[in-house]
Formats: structure tokens, C-alpha cells, sequence
């Protein structure tokens, strides 16, 4: 199933979905975004089952980050924090360093990849470019946190080097209302299609993302 196609490879991509965010303890906690769980795990699964790639973009930061002028510290390197929460992560995971040569194209394309990633946007990933070559044709199946930042970021990056892109409604969370609503708008505006999980866990799913 996540074999290329005529319409090219399906590909999920899982952003953020860290304890820091996930979860009401996180250092960031998106609100509600616990309640989204239940979709994350049945999308993760789907995915395991039907032998689709995830990239799992993981924010990624020092103790030190210049962003936390901005946001209270969070998902800094060694702590629980950092960590997917465990219905997003499989110990099986493939984990891609912000390093030059950090990443080698596999032989197939199954299972989780986890970008780690300084900002927002996973494409920030030194190895983001030689990720999607590898990838080839690809359209993309977007689910996280928070919608008004990484899911974004994510989603324009994507949509800007022409990746169809489809993104799950009840599978992200923004961290305000009105952040979340004009993160949609902009979205939208990118030709981004919208789709829930059941759609995405169904028969139909070779036609999400076309």
C-alpha cells in the first residue's frame, strides 16, 4: 500500500507528537491535544499495517536554545519531554540526526523515520532534501501539533516543492482557536486537502492526498 503509484508514494508525516505537547505534564502542552490520541494511534497503526512510511519529525532543542526566549523550554535533548509519546513511536525507529551524512536511503521504504529538527519547519533537517529524493514521487498524509506552527511550517513546506498534501482535521490540535483558525485558512489556501481519520483508515485511502 505505500508502494508509489501512478499518483506517487503515500507517505504519513506525524509532526511533533512529543510529551512535551502531547501531554498535560509536557513542558508545552498544546491544549487538548491529549484527546487526539485515540486518531494518532489508529493512524500509526494503519500505517504499521499497511506498510506506509511515517517521517516523524521531532522537535529537537539544547538546554540553551535561543527559542526559549520565546517558549517556555521544551523538548530539549535527554529529557522525558523530548520523547513521542508512545502510541507515535515505534522501537523500531529509524532516527535521522540534524547532521550532514546523517541519513542513508533504505532499502525499502517501511516503518518510522524521526527527523530530529531545530525550528518549526522538519525541512530545517540538514538531510530533509536527500529524505524526499529518496522518496521519490510522494504525497503526504499530515496529522500533529501544534496546527498553527510545525503542522503548518510542515504543510507549506511541503505544498511549496509541489507534494500533494492531505491533513487529518481530527488529528492536530492549534495551541489557540484563532491561531488554529487562520492556520487553516492559509492552508486551504494552499490547496490542501482535508480529510479525518476514518477517511484515511478506509478502502479508499489510494485516493487521500490526490
Amino acid at each position: 500500500m505505500g508502494e508509489p503509484t501512478k499518483s506517487g508514494r503515500l507517505v504519513f508525516l506525524d509532526v511533533d507528537t512529543q510529551v512535551d505537547f502531547m501531554l498535560p505534564s509536557g513542558r508545552l502542552h498544546v491544549p487538548h491535544a491529549e484527546e487526539i490520541i485515540p486518531n494518532l494511534a489508529r493512524l500509526m497503526l494503519w500505517a504499521r499495517g499497511h506498510r506506509i512510511p511515517i517521517i516523524s519529525p521531532a522537535d529537537t532543542h539544547t538546554p540553551d536554545d535561543p527559542e526559549f526566549a520565546l517558549w517556555p523550554p521544551h523538548c530539549v535533548v535527554g529529557t522525558p519531554g523530548h520523547r513521542r509519546i508512545a502510541e507515535t513511536h515505534f522501537p523500531d525507529a529509524v532516527v535521522v540526526e540534524n547532521r550532514p551524512g546523517a541519513f542513508r536511503a533504505p532499502m525499502e521504504w517501511v516503518g518510522q523515520t524521526i527527523v530530529k529538527k531545530p525550528v518549526y519547519d522538519f525541512t530545517s533537517n540538514v538531510n530533509v532534501d536527500a529524505i524526499l529524493a529518496s522518496l521519490g514521487l510522494s504525497r503526504f498524509v499530515v496529522f500533529g501539533v501544534a496546527t498553527e506552527y510545525c503542522v503548518l511550517a510542515d504543510v507549506l513546506a511541503l505544498r511549496k516543492r509541489n507534494f500533494p498534501v492531505a491533513l487529518v482535521l481530527d488529528a492536530i490540535k492549534p495551541i489557540t482557536a484563532e491561531g488554529g483558525r487562520k492556520a487553516m485558512e492559509e492552508m486551504v489556501a494552499a490547496e490542501v486537502q482535508l480529510v479525518t481519520t476514518m477517511e484515511v483508515c478506509s478502502p479508499a485511502l489510494h485516493k487521500v492526498g490526490r
